[in-house]
């Protein structure tokens, strides 16, 4: 289903819209509906540290990702050569910095992506990307094409669905980043079925709370704003070509349940929303 006052947003509106409780963010295909995990004690106020922003390098993986009950992510064994990934989500103010010049630099956007930035000469705008927050929190309302030139331009590219999972979270099965353990202060929305968020409530990119880190040190993996991932979305798995790419690790509207290491949920490439950024991957040297 979709959560309302998050569809295409250009022009901005004059303030981020409120919504009704959380639940996917993203367009169709819809999935099955899940359970809302209501259940789960609440977590303690996060405490919030500076991360070290930069790469970290990701070993080659032998492992299992996915988990079992998921209708589009059932377990698979992979093997996921070496690379590098952010430690952090895209920031406001590195989005911005790029944004600058990226309109008038062709070879960082893909055919379709060119095409897509020559019909949307700044993208959903500097005012909706920030939503109200300083430069130091994850950029949103960024879309698939506008992501991969990003990444492009820094010499790296989005993640694979496979590889943003090993990254996060492993590759043993656990449910989130840092264990099974639902009682964790998460950016994500754990107040129970009702209620709304007024604003976008993110953390900042690089600071979090060391107890959601993940086993290679990335933070914000799961909660924060939806990532975007390389892949297009199938019902049956990763895919190289179709018409939706595939977000990973929720967002702070959303229910614990859909902050999971095995989630996956579908997107146009064109879709731009409040709840979504991405962090961006690059070859082993």
């Amino acid at each position: 289903m979709l959560v309302g006052g998050l569809g295409h947003a250009v022009p901005p509106p004059p303030a981020p819209p409120s919504r009704p409780p959380p639940g996917h963010p993203a367009g169709p295909p819809p999935q099955p509906p899940r359970a809302p995990d209501l259940g789960a004690a609440r977590a303690a106020a996060p405490v919030l540290a500076p991360v070290a922003e930069g790469r970290v390098a990701i070993p080659a993986t032998a492992g299992t990702v996915g988990r079992a009950g998921l209708p589009d992510a059932s377990p698979r064994d992979v093997e996921v050569a070496a690379f590098w990934i952010d430690r952090t989500e895209v920031s406001v103010a590195a989005f911005a910095a790029f944004a600058r010049e990226a309109w008038s630099r062709r070879a960082w956007w893909s055919e379709d992506g060119w095409a897509w930035a020559e019909a949307h000469p700044d993208g959903a705008g500097a005012a909706l990307r920030a939503a109200g927050r300083d430069g130091g929190h994850p950029v949103v309302a960024v879309t698939w094409y506008e992501a991969d030139a990003f990444c492009r331009s820094r010499g790296g590219r989005l993640p694979q669905e496979d590889e943003w999972e090993v990254a996060a979270c492993g590759a043993s099965g656990r449910r989130f980043p840092w264990g099974d353990d639902e009682a964790r202060p998460a950016a994500w929305y754990d107040d129970g079925k009702g209620g709304h968020v007024e604003a976008v409530d993110t953390q900042p990119a690089n600071r979090a709370d060391a107890r959601t880190a993940g086993p290679h040190g990335l933070v914000h993996s799961a909660g924060n704003v939806w990532e975007w991932t390389a892949n297009a979305y199938h019902v049956d798995g990763p895919a190289t070509s179709g018409t939706h790419h595939t977000l990973r690790g929720g967002s702070y509207m959303n229910l614990p349940s859909y902050a999971t290491c095995a989630h996956r949920e579908p997107a146009r490439p064109s879709r731009v929303a409040l709840t979504v950024g991405f962090r961006c991957a690059y070859d082993a040297p």
